[in-house]
């Protein structure tokens, strides 16, 4: 019989000390400076600007955390560390800290216990959803990395696209990955007018400003169009209660040509709720940032989608991501 122990419920309290672990190694920038061969506590120090000591509590707590590994004194990136939190890495994502450790995303955990009183969001009236919210500023500077696995298997699953409809597009990566796919298509992105100047900065610095037309205001308000044969949903649709979710899957059906495909990306958990759990956990996320959003399951978005007049959707998990990619096409 397993004796019974506190350290699962230690662990979870003192998840706060290893997310301020994981901040001080990015803003100091030591995965990059260690990548360099800055490998010593004296080195990372005089680097750093930081006190020896400091540097020597940070990279042993690192060690501890899997994200650097210790031999002889010295430090090295771990495979993982190489590749994403390395800033000389073309896969570079620990910017994400900027949105998950955002103002907002602290205080709605702070209020988290009263979030679980009343079901949904204890701060900023609206959480996330409220008009031009300033935390998807954040989102689209620091998430765009985490979002290449999903928007490459977006691309790998089109294999044609003519007319885009990319809704909530943040960053715009999604739409700028299938443009540069496709170079005769075109696409429209929809956004708060606070978040767009990002999509549209990528979007020139990928060189497809000249196909990339943004459309400011909220996806359930704003004239977008038809003729799309291609949508996407990009970590979207779980920020909303179902009937809402049907409302704006209606209003996409509408805009779309007959055999046009729709691409929704969202953390999508077992029928369990549980597992896998990092889609299973996406649901304290909403919990705690919105009035109503949740992390749906497959069969939850399939009658969603049949009802707003879609096919049945294929899921396609994306590889390290906790998100998946549904495909649904509207009926010709």
């Amino acid at each position: 019989m397993k004796q019974p122990s506190p350290l699962k419920f230690m662990e979870a309290i003192n998840g706060i000390q290893k997310a301020a672990v994981a901040r001080a190694a990015v803003e100091l920038d030591v995965f990059t400076l260690v990548a360099r061969g800055h490998d010593t506590v004296e080195s990372l120090a005089t680097a750093t600007g930081c006190a020896p000591k400091g540097i020597r509590v940070l990279m042993d707590a690192l060690t501890v955390l899997e994200m650097v590994e210790k031999q002889s004194g010295a430090y090295r990136l771990t495979p993982d560390s190489t590749v994403y939190l390395n800033r000389d890495s073309t896969e570079f994502m620990a910017d994400s800290i900027l949105f998950t450790h955002s103002d907002f995303v602290q205080r709605a955990f702070q209020s988290f216990t009263e979030a679980v009183r009343i079901g949904g969001a204890a701060v900023d009236g609206e959480g996330t959803i409220g008009a031009g919210h300033p935390v998807w500023i954040q989102y689209a500077r620091g998430m765009m990395a985490l979002a290449r696995p999903q928007a490459r298997t977006v691309v790998n699953l089109a294999p044609a696209a003519h007319r885009i409809l990319d809704i909530a597009t943040g960053h715009g990566l999604f739409g700028i990955l299938l443009l540069q796919a496709h170079p005769l298509a075109t696409c429209v992105a929809v956004d708060w007018e606070n978040v767009l100047p990002n999509a549209l900065e990528n979007a020139r610095a990928a060189g497809v400003d000249g196909r990339f037309q943004a459309i400011a205001g909220s996806a359930f308000e704003v004239e977008f169009g038809t003729g799309y044969d291609t949508v996407l949903l990009p970590n979207f649709l779980h920020h909303f209660q179902p009937a809402a979710c049907l409302r704006l899957l209606r209003r996409v059906a509408e805009s779309m040509v007959p055999g046009g495909r729709l691409f929704a990306i969202a953390p999508i958990p077992n029928e369990d709720r549980v597992s896998p759990s990092a889609p299973a956990w996406f649901a304290t996320m909403m919990l705690a940032t919105t009035p109503s959003g949740d992390a749906y399951t497959e069969s939850e978005y399939a009658g969603l989608l049949r009802e707003a007049g879609f096919g049945q959707p294929e899921l396609h998990p994306v590889t390290g991501s906790a998100r998946s990619v549904l495909v649904s096409v509207k009926p010709g």
